[in-house]
């Protein structure tokens, strides 16, 4: 992943916040989605697409931000 390579910043809503996702493309034509949660966490997840890309980060988000709720924290 290239900073010169990014095609898009979108956001994520999930479990009442907003994440930027920012959009990569790979040497291989898949997808980058580094999620930026704060400044030093950054998670990234691969994919086919830029679609792909979202549609896996708000999943995993609403997932973890339920399990966190189901926590109490």
């Amino acid at each position: 992943m290239n900073c010169e390579d990014l095609i898009d910043v979108r956001e994520v809503r999930a479990g009442g916040r907003s994440v930027v996702v920012e959009l990569f493309r790979n040497a291989g034509g898949s997808v980058a989605a580094r999620c930026v949660l704060g400044e030093a966490d950054r998670p990234i997840i691969d994919a086919r697409s830029a679609d792909e890309a979202i549609a896996m980060v708000s999943d995993v988000l609403e997932g973890l931000l339920l399990a966190r709720a189901a926590s109490g924290r």
